[in-house]
């Protein structure tokens, strides 16, 4: 795991995607964004990433199929943005649909123990 630097699989509204790689750049973080559920699951094993983000309300259809994907994998950590409370339960890391960039960042440094560096 890049403890200092994470990298960020997300699958979600590609704006979206752009204003959180905005947001960590200036952290040395980076963050992969795929198109489709292909590319996302190439990405994964391609890339390892530390944590993996999905936007199930922007995107429902690829984050179904990443998810199940990498489940079957036991991909961790996995942080579901979803106002669905199916998600709860099927994920350790669950957002709603309106959390802001800060908040999934701090979410992000949590599961990836990234945030302990940067205090």
């Amino acid at each position: 795991m890049s403890e200092q630097h994470p990298m960020i699989l997300f699958v979600g509204h590609p704006e979206q995607g752009a204003q959180l790689l905005e947001a960590v750049e200036p952290l040395g973080w980076w963050v992969y964004q795929p198109q489709t559920a292909n590319e996302a699951l190439g990405m994964y094993v391609s890339y390892l990433p530390d944590v993996v983000l999905l936007n199930a309300d922007a995107a429902p259809d690829i984050t179904e199929e990443v998810y199940y994907h990498l489940a079957s994998v036991l991909a961790e950590p996995m942080i579901v943005i979803s106002d669905d409370e199916l998600w709860s339960d099927r994920v350790t890391h669950h957002l709603s649909a309106d959390a802001h960039v800060a908040e999934i960042i701090a979410r992000v440094g949590e599961a990836t123990g990234a945030l302990e560096v940067i205090h």
